[in-house]
This record gives C-alpha cells, sequence and structure tokens, in this order.
C-alpha cells in the first residue's frame, strides 16, 4: 500500500469515529428527551387528582407538589441540553426543517412516515449497510413481537440526502432504482425460465 492510501483510510477512520461519537451522543440526548416525556406524562397522570388519596393533614398534597416542581425543573435542564448539543451540531431543529421544506419528493415520499426502516433505506434510497452504520436513528419496540430487538428507524430526511449525494440527485437515484429492479427483474426471469420444461 501506498502512503497516500495509507492517509487516506487514517483520515477515514477518524472521520468514522467522530461521527460514531457524536452518533453516540445525539441516541443519549435522544433518551433524556424521551425520559423527560415520560416523566411529564406521569406528573399529569398523577397530578389530574385522579390518583390515590392524601393524607387528612395535607402534607402528602405539598410533597406531591415539590416533587412535580422538581421534575419540572429536571426536565427544562434536559430540554436545554438537548437544545445546546443540537447548536453544537450547527443547526436547529428549525433550521434543518427549513433546509427539507425545498427538497423535491418523490411520490412515495409525499404522505410517508418521517422516518424509514432499514429495509426501505436499502430498497427504495438504494444505500448500502455500511452507510447506514453512520447514519443517526431512533430505536422503537419491534411492533411485531416484544421480545425481539428493537427496530431501528432512521430519519428520511437524512437518507434522501445521503442517497441523492450518492448516486448525484434525484434524476440519479430513480436511475439506480431502475437499473436494480431490472437487474432483479431478469435474474428471476433467468431462474424460472426452465421452470415448465419437463
Amino acid at each position: 500500500m501506498t502512503d497516500e492510501i495509507k492517509e487516506r483510510i487514517r483520515r477515514n477512520r477518524e472521520r468514522a469515529l467522530e461521527i460514531q461519537k457524536k452518533r453516540k451522543e445525539g441516541r443519549a440526548v435522544a433518551a433524556a428527551v424521551a425520559a423527560a416525556a415520560a416523566s411529564e406524562e406521569k406528573t399529569k397522570v398523577q397530578g389530574d387528582g385522579s390518583g390515590g388519596g392524601g393524607s387528612l393533614n395535607g402534607h402528602s398534597g405539598e410533597r406531591d407538589a415539590k416533587r412535580r416542581k422538581k421534575e419540572c425543573k429536571e426536565e427544562e435542564e434536559v430540554k436545554k441540553v438537548a437544545r445546546t448539543d443540537l447548536n453544537k451540531r450547527g443547526k436547529s431543529e428549525e433550521e434543518e426543517e427549513e433546509e427539507e421544506e425545498g427538497v423535491v419528493l418523490e411520490d412515495f415520499e409525499i404522505s410517508a412516515s418521517p422516518f424509514v426502516t432499514k429495509k426501505e433505506a436499502m430498497q427504495a434510497y438504494c444505500l448500502p449497510e455500511g452507510t447506514l452504520a453512520v447514519c443517526s436513528y431512533a430505536e422503537k419496540e419491534n411492533p411485531r413481537h416484544k421480545g425481539w430487538t428493537p427496530m431501528k428507524l432512521y430519519n428520511r430526511a437524512e437518507i434522501r440526502r445521503r442517497a441523492r449525494k450518492r448516486f448525484g440527485g434525484m434524476e440519479g437515484l430513480i436511475a439506480e432504482r431502475t437499473r436494480r429492479e431490472q437487474k432483479r427483474f431478469e435474474r428471476d426471469l433467468e431462474a424460472t425460465k426452465d421452470i415448465f420444461k419437463s
């Protein structure tokens, strides 16, 4: 291997490690925000008066109020950390949404969810597993079976951006998808052409 290739490999490895680090930080922030949302929901349920009865002397009500106030402060701190983390990455959520508003969508993307599964990312956007490994994702409980590993749901906007960058825009992505479908069709046709011969 030449020194130039070794240097390029080293730079790519460092970039990949940096991306992994940012992804882990993003997951930690997402988990903190989810925990804050769950505690807020719990507070709403407990605070609606339908919960268990309080004591006659009123101390239970004071404790509940203090606990709710503490949970609200913790939630605000988590949101503040999340906003700070987004600002460190360079763009706020609003800026990312505004940036995505100007993007031309394909027909199947118009009413689609903002998340995409791994299978759909690989088929519709023609991205390899290596690219998906560096993309950010959210884990969600598997809807088919709760005991299975959680699903990885990727941000559709990020997947779309990476696919279009890889294939030279929307037209290039469509051409690549069509080429792959044609190749799959020809392979299936070849495999089944002698199926009815004796």
